[in-house]
C-alpha cells in the first residue's frame, strides 16, 4: 500500500513513532514530534487492518523542538527525496537533545501507568529537581554534542557487495553506509566504511572503553567455501595494514550439523515450538542447526579489556578492568558503566560485612562495586547464564573468596538468593518475569535495585512486585541511547512493611 496523508501528530508513544489518526484509524508515525502537521507515506497496513504504520515526507508546521536530522541517511526527509527507506537506529535525531528527553520522560510515565497500573507521582519518590517531574538524565554533558560518538559497539549487515550496511526499520533492505555518527570517533573514522567484506554476513565493531583501538569481529556467512574464506582473511590483514587503529581482527566461522530432532508421535512433527528467527523443517524430521563456532584471531586479541569504574581492591590487588570477549554483553554507552553503578550506590545500602546478590551480572560490572562494598568479610553472589561472560567474571574474581561467580539461569538458582541484604539485577529487554519475581519476593532482601533498558517489561515487573507489598523507594531513569526512543532506569524497591 503506497498512500500519503495529511496528519496532525498527537502525542508520543514507546517504540519511537508518535500516535496520529486518519478517518478514525490509528496510524504510528515515525521522524514525527507531537503537535507538528505533516504528510506521512504509509510503510504498512491496508485496507482491513487496525492500524497504519508510516513515516514523515513533509513537514507542514514544523515543531519548534525539530531540527535537522544529525544523520543524513536516517533523515526520513532526505530519504524519501532519494527514493529510499531512512536507516533504522537514529529514529529520534530530528528531536533537539532535551526535547528528546522529555519525551522520553512522558513515554517512561504513561508506560508506568499503562502496564505497571501505577502513577510515578504518587510514589512520592526522591526528585532530582524542585518540579516533581521524573527527568531522564543526559549522561553526556560536555558541550552540544547533538548526541553523537557514544556508542562503543555497532553490529553491522554486510551488502552483497561486501559494504558494510544497516536496515531501515522493519525492513530487510540494507542501506550502504559511510560512516556512522552514533559510534564513536575510532569506529566512525576507522577505514571500515568502504572496506570489502565480502565473504561476511556482518561485522561487529567494539571500542573497549570508547579508546583509540578497534576491535572486529567478522562473522563469515554460513556455508562459505575454502576459497572465499582465505581471500576475506587476505583483505582483513589489509585493512588491519591499511588502518593500524584496527587493532584487532577476529573471523568467526559457524558449522551447522544436520540433527534429528525427537519427534511427536501423535503429530509426527519436532517437539516443541518454532521460536523466532528458526525455520520449520523441510520434509524430515531433521534440520540443520548451527553446532560450533570457530575464532581464529586474523590480527590483535581475542579478547577486549573494559574498564571498571569503581576499583575494586581484593587480596592485595586492584581491581581496574575486565577482559572480555567482543561478542559478549557489555554496556554499549562510553557513559554507561560509570553512570549505572554510580546510580545503584547511591540508591543501595549495602554494609561492610553484607550480602549481595548480582543477577544477570554479565562480566561483573556491578558485581565488582558489590565486593568492593561488603569487603573480604562479606559476601557476593554473581549469576549469570552466558558463559563467556560468566568465565571473564570467574577469572576476573579468582582472587576473591567472598565473591562466588555462578554460571547458571536465573531461574534455576533462585534458591541460592536467600539472607541478602541487597540484590541487584540487571536483566535483558524481556525483563525477569514472574517466576524470577516470586523468587525475589520469596528471597525477602533489604532492598532489590533493578536496573531495565526496557520500560514495557520494567513496568510488568514492578507491577508484580508491587502487588507483593514492595515500595518503589527511588527512580532514575538515563538517557544511555541518544537519537534513539530507547532508555535506561535505575529502580530501588524496598521490602513490604510486614517483614
Amino acid at each position: 500500500m503506497t498512500q500519503t496523508l495529511t496528519l496532525e501528530i498527537g502525542p508520543m508513544a514507546h517504540g519511537g513513532h508518535c500516535v496520529a489518526r486518519y478517518e478514525g484509524r490509528v496510524v504510528f508515525v515515525r521522524h514525527a514530534i507531537p503537535g507538528e502537521t505533516v504528510r506521512a507515506r504509509i510503510t504498512e497496513g491496508g485496507e482491513g487492518a487496525k492500524y497504519w504504520r508510516a513515516d514523515v515526507v513533509e513537514v507542514i508546521n514544523p515543531s519548534d523542538y525539530r531540527r535537522r536530522h544529525i544523520w543524513k541517511l536516517a533523515d526520513s526527509l532526505r530519504a524519501h527525496e532519494n527514493d529510499r527507506l531512512p536507516v533504522g537506529g537514529a529514529e529520534f535525531g530530528h528531536i533537539t537533545d532535551q526535547h528528546q528527553r522529555r519525551l522520553k520522560a512522558q513515554v517512561f510515565r504513561d508506560t508506568m501507568q499503562r502496564i505497571g497500573g501505577f502513577s510515578i507521582q504518587d510514589q512520592h519518590l526522591p526528585q532530582a529537581s524542585g518540579d516533581g517531574e521524573l527527568h531522564v538524565e543526559d549522561v553526556l554533558s560536555e558541550g552540544p554534542y547533538h548526541g553523537l560518538h557514544w556508542r562503543t559497539r555497532v553490529n553491522f549487515a554486510v551488502s552483497a557487495e561486501g559494504a558494510l550496511s544497516m536496515k531501515p526499520h522493519r525492513s530487510n533492505d540494507l542501506i550502504e553506509l559511510r560512516g556512522m555518527p552514533l559510534a564513536v570517533s575510532s569506529i566512525h573514522e576507522s577505514a571500515i566504511f568502504g572496506w570489502n567484506f565480502t565473504g561476511a554476513e556482518r561485522v561487529d565493531a567494539v571500542a573497549a572503553g570508547a579508546g583509540a583501538a578497534v576491535t572486529l569481529l567478522v562473522h563469515a556467512r554460513a556455508g562459505i567455501g575454502a576459497e572465499q574464506l582465505e581471500a576475506l582473511g587476505v583483505r582483513l590483514q589489509q585493512l588491519h595494514g591499511r588502518d593500524p587503529s584496527i587493532a584487532s581482527i577476529i573471523l568467526a566461522t559457524t558449522e551447522a550439523h544436520r540433527t534429528a530432532a525427537p519427534s511427536n508421535r501423535r503429530s509426527g512433527r519436532p517437539n516443541g515450538r518454532r521460536g523466532r528467527g528458526q525455520r520449520p523443517t523441510a520434509g524430515s524430521e531433521q534440520s540443520r542447526r548451527p553446532e560450533k563456532t570457530s575464532y581464529t584471531v586474523i590480527t590483535g586479541s581475542r579478547r577486549v579489556t573494559e574498564p571498571l569504574p569503581v576499583l575494586a581492591g581484593i587480596a592485595g590487588k586492584l581491581l581496574s578492568s575486565v577482559e572480555i570477549q567482543p561478542e559478549d554483553f557489555w554496556q554499549i554507552h562510553r557513559n554507561a558503566p560509570a553512570s549505572l553503578v554510580s546510580a545503584v550506590d547511591a540508591m543501595a545500602q549495602v554494609p561492610d560485612g553484607g550480602a549481595v546478590a548480582d543477577l544477570y551480572a554479565g562480566a561483573g560490572l556491578f558485581t565488582a562495586w558489590a565486593a568492593q562494598l561488603t569487603g573480604g568479610n562479606g559476601s557476593v553472589l554473581s549469576i549469570e547464564g552466558a558463559p563467556g561472560s560468566s568465565q571473564s567474571a570467574q577469572t576476573l574474581f579468582a582472587d576473591a573468596p567472598h565473591v562466588e561467580v555462578l554460571q547458571a539461569p536465573v531461574e534455576r538458582v533462585l534458591n541460592r538468593l536467600g539472607d541478602r541484604d541487597v540484590i541487584v539485577l540487571d536483566p535483558p529487554r524481556a525483563g525477569v518475569g514472574e517466576q524470577v519475581v516470586a523468587g525475589l519476593d520469596a528471597a525477602a532482601p533489604q532492598q532489590i535495585v533493578y536496573v531495565s533498558c526496557e520500560p514495557s517489561s520494567f513496568a510488568r515487573d514492578a507491577k508484580s512486585l508491587m502487588s507483593r507489598g514492595w515500595e518503589l523507594a527511588d527512580l532514575r531513569v538515563f538517557d544511555l541511547y541518544p537519537n534513539t526512543h530507547h532508555m535506561e532506569s535505575v529502580a530501588l524497591f524496598t521490602p513490604p512493611r510486614r517483614r
